[in-house]
C-alpha cells in the first residue's frame, strides 16, 4: 500500500511540492536573525522541534528526490543556510541541522551532474569567501573589546564578581518605562584599557514573540551613558520628560535618570533613538 502511494505520480509531486515550506522556514530564519536577535524561550524544545522538522524533510526529499521541486530546493538551500550561518555564527544549532540536509540532498538529489558541479563550486567559494570576509571585516570593524550584558543568567564569575549583580537584578526588573516603549540594559565592557561600563536603550515594543523564541529588535539601540570604568554599579530611574510633546512622534514621554556611584551627582538623557536601523549588528559593529 506504502509502495504504490509514493508511486503515485500525483503525491510524489504533492510532496515535492510541500518540500518548499522548508526552504521558505530557512529564508525566513535567515532573515529573522539578521533583522532581529533571537532569543530562546524554550531552548531545548526549540532544538527539539528544529532537529525533528529537519529529519522530516529530509526524509521527504529523499522519497522524491527526483522531482523537480525537490530538485530546485536541494540546489537553492545552500544560499539561505549562507546567510543563517553567517548571521548566526556563534550558534552552531542556527545552521547544522539545514546545512546536514543540504549537503545530503545536493548529492542525491536527481539533479544533473553539471548543475551539481557548477553551484557546487559556486557554494563552496561563497562559503569560504564569506567566512573570511566575515572574519575580517568583523575584526577591522568590530573592534576587540568585548561586551557582556549584565543579567541575571551570566555565569562568568570574573564579571559577577565586580559588581552588585543583586542590585544589576534589580535595575533590570524595572528596564522597561512605564509607558512600555523603551527599555534599558547594563554592558561590560572589556578593552585594552580599564574598560567601560554602559546603558543602552532600545524600543520595547517592536519585538515579535514565539512559541520557542522572541524575535528582540536590536536595531535601533542608543547607547546614552558610559562610565571609563568597569565595575560602577549605576543607579537608574525613570522619570518624566516636563518637555514631552504627544504630537511629536520623536518626543518620548519618560527620560532616563542615571548616576554611577552614590557620590556622583545625578544625569539625566532624553531618549533619542536612531531612525536608522544597523544592519551590521551581526558584525559587532556599533
Amino acid at each position: 500500500m506504502r509502495k504504490s502511494l509514493l508511486s503515485n505520480k500525483y503525491v510524489k509531486f504533492g510532496i515535492s511540492c510541500f518540500n518548499l515550506l522548508y526552504l521558505i522556514l530557512i529564508f525566513a530564519l535567515a532573515m529573522w536573525t539578521f533583522l532581529y536577535k533571537l532569543v530562546f524561550t524554550s531552548q531545548t524544545g526549540f532544538y527539539v522541534f528544529y532537529i525533528i522538522l529537519s529529519v522530516i524533510f529530509a526524509t521527504l526529499m529523499l522519497l522524491t528526490k527526483n522531482q523537480i521541486m525537490t530538485r530546485i530546493v536541494a540546489l537553492s538551500i545552500p544560499l539561505p543556510i549562507f546567510f543563517l550561518t553567517l548571521f548566526n555564527i556563534d550558534t552552531p544549532i542556527m545552521f547544522i541541522p539545514p546545512l546536514v540536509v543540504a549537503i545530503v540532498m545536493f548529492f542525491a538529489c536527481g539533479a544533473g551532474d553539471t548543475a551539481k558541479v557548477l553551484l557546487g563550486s559556486l557554494y563552496l567559494l561563497m562559503f569560504v569567501v564569506g567566512m573570511v570576509g566575515y572574519t575580517i571585516i568583523s575584526t577591522l570593524f568590530g573592534g576587540s573589546a568585548v561586551e557582556t550584558r549584565l543579567d541575571a543568567n551570566l555565569t562568568d564569575t570574573e564579571i559577577t564578581s565586580i559588581y552588585n549583580m543583586e542590585k544589576i537584578d534589580q535595575l533590570n526588573q524595572n528596564s522597561v518605562s512605564p509607558d512600555g516603549k523603551f527599555r534599558y540594559y547594563i554592558l561590560d565592557v572589556q578593552d585594552n584599557d580599564r574598560g567601560k561600563v554602559i546603558i543602552v536603550v532600545e524600543p520595547n515594543d517592536l519585538d515579535k514573540h514565539y512559541k520557542f523564541f522572541d524575535l528582540i529588535e536590536a536595531g535601533y539601540s542608543s547607547r546614552i551613558a558610559k562610565y571609563p570604568t568597569r565595575g560602577a554599579t549605576p543607579d537608574i530611574e525613570w522619570v518624566l520628560n516636563e518637555d514631552y510633546d504627544p504630537n511629536d512622534e520623536g518626543s518620548a514621554q519618560y527620560k532616563l535618570r542615571y548616576r554611577f556611584g552614590e557620590a556622583a551627582e545625578w544625569k539625566t538623557s532624553t531618549i533619542n533613538i536612531p531612525s536608522r536601523k544597523n544592519y551590521l549588528r551581526f558584525l559587532n559593529v556599533n
